[in-house]
């Protein structure tokens, strides 16, 4: 594939010289006569570099740069200026606009031939900044682990991940998908900034994916800090009605339309204080298994591994047994004290949502759900939630807490089969669970 160039210039002569020369060196070259025109063949076409006139009728060079730079589709494009002005403070401008170089008219052609080459073979080389966000990739981030496992110094590794962001772009578009990204970097530095004590790193690994390096010593306050900045701001990039409503519709990688909540974030942590790591790559393991563990709590949360080397080399053996997992659905805090305390001691593993969007959120990950408990109590959006269960994973059983006369009817209307009406012994309650999904492999058995 050819290197593509677009020239900008309001004079027909310099843009046919400029198309010889480069076409000459082989270059495939769009012309455009102003700076619209500019900006609409950028967008259309995405050159690999620009060579763009300051002075030209209408948008100058300066603002289409500006706008260029502003445009994610464009911003990491080399731009270099074409100027019969060559004052000081022209050029000054130029590079506070956005622009990479210079070259005055009459220009030297050799030179300017050698600037673009020079300008198209670092643009070749691997980022070390993400265009979007500003912040190191995932190069810069992979190396300051490696140097701080050498240098044998505690640090901690925050792996941060949002949830529910692919909802959020699919409903809104990338434009503004773009701007909870550039969100999630501002909070990260302003946080580093107000809560640092030194030595921090910031770092974006691509799409919602981020990491921090930072003390032992600052894990909470850090996380807290994020966490709050983060749900505090992210609610001004949605539209009222769906704020109001707490969720967006959307469908999930199985194609089931599902309620997301609002986009929040799950961090993952990991420090060498408790656990010497010889490898980066066991680093990143254990923070994304902390971060996979944050995600199973509803809205934004934060995970931190204290487990010991023993602990850590028992967990191959731990992931390998069938640990029956249910997700319990209640706006009942008590509720959820009582049942999931009780599942837990029983030895199942428990997830909980407190809403039906946040049970829809937790569904999406496609977690092997053993059992769905459910509190009739949260209405008509959780019968329907059964529906879509029993339509998407007919083999996964719905316990239903039944509390008014009409909850029955409801349940009948919906298939769901197993119920339970409250008030109930607790004993009551794990006979049932021990039917439907029962412990060590044995088989389930009919309500």
């Amino acid at each position: 594939m050819s290197i593509r160039i677009i020239i900008a210039d309001d004079e027909k002569s310099v843009r046919q010289l400029l198309e010889l020369v480069l076409q000459d060196q082989g270059y495939e070259v769009i012309s455009a006569r102003n700076g619209d025109h500019l900006i609409r063949l950028a967008q259309e076409n995405i050159p690999d570099l620009i060579l763009v006139d300051l002075m030209m009728p209408g948008l100058d060079g300066y603002e289409a740069i500006r706008q260029l730079r502003n445009d994610t589709r464009t911003a990491h494009i080399p731009m270099i200026i074409l100027t019969a002005r060559s004052a000081p403070n022209d050029v000054v401008v130029g590079f506070e606009t956005g622009a990479d170089d210079y070259v005055t008219k009459p220009f030297n052609i050799p030179e300017l031939l050698a600037r673009i080459k020079g300008h198209l073979r670092r643009a070749a080389l691997p980022s070390v900044r993400n265009p979007l966000s500003g912040l190191p990739g995932n190069i810069l981030l992979t190396e300051e682990i490696k140097f701080r496992l050498k240098r044998e110094e505690p640090f901690a590794l925050l792996y941060i991940d949002m949830d529910n962001f692919k909802a959020f772009n699919d409903t809104y578009g990338f434009a503004r998908g773009d701007r909870v990204i550039k969100l999630m970097a501002d909070v990260m530095t302003d946080t580093l900034r107000e809560y640092g004590v030194g030595g921090e790193f910031a770092g974006h690994i691509g799409g919602d994916d981020f990491a921090i390096l930072a003390s032992p010593d600052q894990i909470d306050q850090l996380c807290a800090a994020l966490i709050e900045s983060f749900d505090r701001n992210v609610r001004a990039l949605y539209d009222p009605e769906d704020l109001e409503r707490g969720y967006l519709q959307g469908v999930d990688r199985h194609g089931v339309t599902r309620q997301f909540p609002i986009v929040s974030i799950s961090i993952g942590g990991v420090t060498n204080r408790i656990t010497r790591y010889a490898d980066y790559e066991d680093v990143g393991r254990v923070a994304a298994e902390m971060k996979h563990y944050a995600k199973q709590q509803p809205g934004s949360s934060y995970a931190i591994d204290v487990r010991g080397p023993e602990e850590l080399a028992l967990e191959p053996d731990r992931r390998g047994a069938a640990i029956p997992a249910v997700l319990l659905i209640s706006a009942d805090a008590p509720l959820h004290g009582l049942l999931g305390t009780s599942m837990r001691d029983q030895g199942y593993r428990v997830f909980e949502a407190k809403s039906v969007p946040d049970a829809h959120a937790l569904l999406a990950q496609a977690f092997d759900l053993a059992l769905i408990v459910v509190d009739a109590r949260l209405g008509e959006p959780l019968w329907e939630l059964a529906t879509t269960v029993q339509e998407s994973t007919p083999d996964t059983p719905v316990l239903a807490l039944l509390t008014r006369a009409e909850d029955a009817a409801y349940a009948d209307a919906h298939q769901v089969a197993a119920r339970i009406q409250q008030p109930f012994h607790t004993h009551e309650f794990l006979e049932m669970v021990l039917r439907l999904a029962p412990l060590g492999g044995q088989p389930a058995s009919g309500v």
